[in-house]
């Protein structure tokens, strides 16, 4: 049986890309994290507008994070 993570990665492959790509370029130094765009938290997380151009990305805090996507953006 699968984890909730195996089943959202088979769902979603192209964010799952998006998502290991990132992960991939901020260990190689390729980008460095920023601070929420919204609040200038500095523990922000990554968002893709588009998943075609994976490097780039809107860094959110989470609770902005979760409202730009409860908004349907």
């Amino acid at each position: 049986m699968d984890t909730r993570q195996q089943r959202w990665r088979k769902r979603h492959p192209r964010a799952y890309l998006a998502h290991l790509t990132v992960q991939n370029a901020l260990r190689l130094g390729v980008i460095e994290r920023q601070p929420c765009a919204v609040c200038g938290d500095p523990k922000a997380e990554a968002h893709h507008e588009n998943y075609d151009d994976l490097l780039s990305v809107t860094w959110l805090c989470r609770k902005h994070h979760k409202a730009h996507h409860a908004k349907g953006a």
